[in-house]
């Protein structure tokens, strides 16, 4: 019969405290996510036309004209604005 000390020699303080760490992980097991049997009730939503080029760049600079407009209305204290300018 192999002593204690025998036993532990093979294996490193290392791999040791990797196999504890990676315990409460193996513990996790997650079961597969479960298929709805059942179809939902009332109409499928229809699908939107697709957008043309033209109205995808119209709608970006729409949101950059709202951002703007939100951030407009921030006020920033003095001590946050940089102490530099940025000059071209």
């Amino acid at each position: 019969m192999r002593t204690r000390l025998e036993l532990t020699a093979r294996i490193s303080r290392r791999r040791v405290a990797a196999l504890l760490a990676a315990a409460p992980l193996a513990a996790q097991v997650t079961s597969p996510p479960t298929t709805q049997k059942i179809p939902p009730l009332g109409a499928p939503t229809p699908a939107s036309p697709a957008a043309t080029p033209e109205q995808k760049l119209q709608k970006a600079y729409d949101d950059i004209r709202q951002v703007s407009a939100r951030l407009s209305k921030l006020e920033v204290p003095m001590n946050v604005e940089p102490a530099f300018a940025f000059k071209p």
